[in-house]
């Protein structure tokens, strides 16, 4: 599986105060003077704490405080942990990727329970995320920066794409925000709102609102212990055919909180690790859908699910574990990425398996990979005759995979081999 993180962790600088200090400390004048240092605006996690920073200066300078104002600022201080989950193949990784929500239910449901096991990743179907988030109040006079309160904020997200909904696939985006810790002038908690990222985005997505879900914008308190479920139902923006849209940065919530000085908002969908892409290939046998295109994909010949494909599952199984890179096997990190142009396809077949490019032939590595024909060295791949029903099985086994899974080209995908007593090649 392939994470990765999309925003580096902010650290808060030392500030050299005691808490015990800070914790005595009164917000003074500066949470509600009369001559301007409130500085009235709407901090982003988007912008770095330097710029938010800078832009509390600057409007405190347009209001002639610049010596004397206050400011709250707000950084993503940890991420969901960048551990890869281990590749095997299994009943459940070629299950049906359905969402959770069965047929018509109404009912909200809690984080996907694949997300447990702490991977951003943790199949095709199913994408996770869970960031803290700290919210800093702080008064600067004459350049001196002094802490005055602190929110911790963690959201904790998941996405469940369902398998083909014709032209519009959907998926469950479920979200708990939590309040954490709170400190100072931020003691109390605050308030504020919740929306998702395909508010203002229906060139990508839209809530649906089905009954008992929630919708974009609607306000929340935030004390101390808070624990605030919301449960989305979502569609992709509408795709003519052999059309590809890129969800990330889309799925996911944001928290604008309402805190002294100014308004911050948590883009929680921007900085997260819910990754989603949908399309709407008309080759593709199971419609439009969506997936997360880090989840694991597998091509899986069974001699004892397909007797038919035995004798190609018995050449994949032995070039899996004696070919140098071992290609297509996850201890090794070697997935094979898939090649959809045809001419190329027909080139690789012709370097594995010669001009006359015999209908008899198996080639490992695929040759619609990037690693088949001279994609990989000449002591790196293998052949073998054979029967041309095992040959034609595997293309239909192979396509079926391809469309199942989504892979598009240059997707990495795993290639798990069976042999009729039940070995696997790894």
């Amino acid at each position: 599986m392939f994470k990765f993180a999309r925003r580096a962790t902010t650290i808060i600088a030392a500030t050299g105060l005691s808490l015990a200090a800070l914790a005595v400390a009164t917000p003074s004048a500066f949470a509600s003077t009369p001559d301007g240092t409130n500085v009235a605006a709407v901090n982003d996690s988007r912008s770095s704490l330097a710029q938010q920073e800078q832009q509390c200066a600057t409007r405190a300078a347009a209001k002639g405080s610049a010596s004397h104002y206050e400011c709250t600022t707000v950084s993503r201080q940890q991420a969901l942990p960048l551990a890869s989950a281990p590749q095997t193949d299994s009943a459940a990784s070629r299950s049906p990727m359905k969402s959770r929500r069965a047929g018509n239910a109404l009912v909200p449901r809690a984080i996907s329970p694949a997300c447990n096991a702490g991977y951003s990743n943790p199949s095709r179907g199913t994408s996770c995320s869970n960031d803290n988030w700290v919210v800093t109040h702080y008064t600067t006079v004459n350049g001196v920066k002094t802490p005055r309160g602190t929110m911790n904020i963690n959201i904790n997200s998941s996405v469940d794409f369902e398998e083909g909904q014709g032209s519009t696939p959907a998926w469950d985006l479920d979200t708990i925000v939590s309040v954490t810790a709170t400190w100072g002038t931020l003691a109390a908690g605050s308030s504020g709102k919740t929306w998702t990222g395909c508010m203002g985005h229906s060139d990508k997505c839209t809530t649906s609102r089905l009954a008992g879900s929630n919708d974009e914008n609607e306000p929340v308190g935030l004390p101390l212990g808070a624990q605030i479920t919301k449960w989305y139902t979502q569609y992709a923006a509408s795709m003519t055919g052999n059309a590809v849209l890129t969800e990330t940065g889309n799925l996911g919530s944001a928290v604008e909180v309402n805190t002294p000085a100014n308004s911050v908002t948590i883009a929680d969908h921007y900085e997260n690790t819910l990754w989603g892409r949908c399309d709407n290939l008309t080759s593709n046998r199971y419609s439009a859908g969506c997936v997360d295109y880090y989840g694991a994909s597998y091509v899986f010949y069974s001699a004892v699910d397909n007797p038919k494909v035995g004798p190609v599952a018995d050449h994949v199984f032995d070039a899996i574990r004696a070919l140098p890179s071992h290609w297509g096997r996850p201890a090794e990190n070697h997935p094979l990425t898939r090649l959809t142009d045809g001419a190329a396809i027909d080139a690789n077949r012709r370097v594995s398996c010669g001009s006359g490019n015999p209908p008899s032939c198996d080639e490992y590595p695929l040759a619609s990979s990037y690693q088949g024909g001279n994609g990989a060295a000449p002591g790196d791949r293998s052949t073998r005759t054979v029967p041309i029903e095992a040959n034609n099985s595997q293309g239909g086994l192979t396509s079926a995979y391809f469309d199942y899974y989504r892979i598009l080209d240059k997707d990495p995908f795993w290639v798990q081999a069976q042999k009729a007593d039940g070995s696997l090649a790894w």
